[in-house]
């Protein structure tokens, strides 16, 4: 991967995760419904993060995460530095936003099942099996967690145990997972496929073209039955959302070929804002994980209307930077849970 692919790669990380901020915030219990017209383009946010995480998990499985152990430690660093925090900064404040404001929490979250069975299940990434979605409290983008642990198991046992062992074992886990996240798991390995895939410079501009048309199609025409968490089902309605995920997601990666042919011709510009980028990028996860219990718990407890443009500045810029700051203790800290989930594995013992 080159430095111009890595940028870029980065970039699109961290403006995947401020679309989706973005489309909760345009809930009207959040802002009045400023901006609604994004509401709906969270899903297709996930459907690149998807790409991008098979893409960049195949990368450093073929650098530095080599060996099992390795790639088990690394894995369970990237998610526990902020999961954990996320899980406990949710419950906080989500009890001090109903303790404000229950109303704005009844029938969204927290009412359906015990706060102890919600968080406990998360906590182990077993929120969606088999389509039993269960949103730890206001925290509901934690589902992709819950997808994308079981798919680095999955990967993992694939690509670490012999192919007579590997196969059955994957299978295995994906049986176990459900078949609402097994179905999506052939668009995260669409990353692992196209890494490393060169084409020439001519075929390149014609599949940034070709990705470019492709995803803003599959954004207009995203009509959908349902969230990516609702239970699966080979019904029409349902299976035409999964094909818009599809969409969404081959868009991105034919774009992302096409763009690693062709990424030299960005080099100048892609150089001069690669710092505030890979700033930016390194809170991203925490952005994501922070922002919707965050959003709630303005909602519950600001003085001002939803409507207000002191609500919208504190919702618009404050949040993202709650985020950001968030991430200087958990996501930019995750060298040392590395060291922690070394330790326990038996490093040095």
């Amino acid at each position: 991967m080159n430095l111009e692919v890595s940028i870029f790669l980065d970039l699109a990380r961290f403006l995947a995760a401020y679309m989706v901020f973005l489309s909760h915030a345009a809930w009207s219990v959040h802002t009045g419904g400023l901006l609604w017209q994004i509401k709906g383009l969270g899903r297709e946010a996930v459907d690149i993060f998807f790409v991008l995480s098979g893409f960049v998990i195949c990368h450093v499985t073929r650098s530095r995460e080599t060996t099992a152990r390795s790639y088990a430690v690394n894995r369970l660093a990237r998610i526990a530095s902020v999961a954990l925090p996320a899980l406990a900064v949710t419950w906080v404040v989500d009890a001090i936003g109903m303790a404000a404001r229950p109303e704005i929490y009844t029938g969204f979250c927290c009412d359906s099942v015990p706060a102890w069975w919600a968080f406990g299940r998360n906590l182990v990434f077993t929120g969606d099996l088999w389509s039993q979605h269960v949103s730890p409290g206001s925290n509901v983008p934690f589902w992709s967690l819950g997808y994308e642990a079981w798919y680095y198991l999955t990967f993992g046992l694939l690509l670490f145990l012999p192919r007579r062992v590997g196969i059955p074992a994957a299978v295995v886990a994906l049986v176990v997972a459900g078949p609402g996240i097994a179905i999506l798991f052939p668009l995260w390995l669409t990353g692992v496929a196209i890494y490393g895939r060169k084409v020439s410079a001519p075929v390149g501009w014609g599949l940034v073209a070709v990705g470019l048309v492709g995803a803003v199609l599959a954004m207009v025409f995203s009509e959908r039955e349902g969230q990516i968490y609702d239970p699966f089902s080979l019904e029409a309605g349902r299976l035409l959302d999964y094909g818009h995920d599809y969409a969404m997601g081959i868009s991105f990666a034919v774009f992302l070929v096409g763009f690693s042919a062709v990424s030299g011709r960005f080099a100048a510009l892609l150089g001069r804002i690669a710092r505030p980028v890979r700033w930016l990028a390194g809170g991203t996860f925490a952005l994501y994980l922070f922002h919707l219990p965050l959003l709630h718990f303005l909602a519950a407890v600001l003085p001002f209307p939803a409507a207000s443009w002191q609500n919208w500045v504190i919702v618009y810029a404050g949040v993202p930077l709650a985020g950001l700051a968030l991430a200087e203790v958990t996501e930019r800290r995750k060298g040392v849970w590395r060291g922690w989930i070394d330790r326990l594995f038996g490093r040095g013992a």
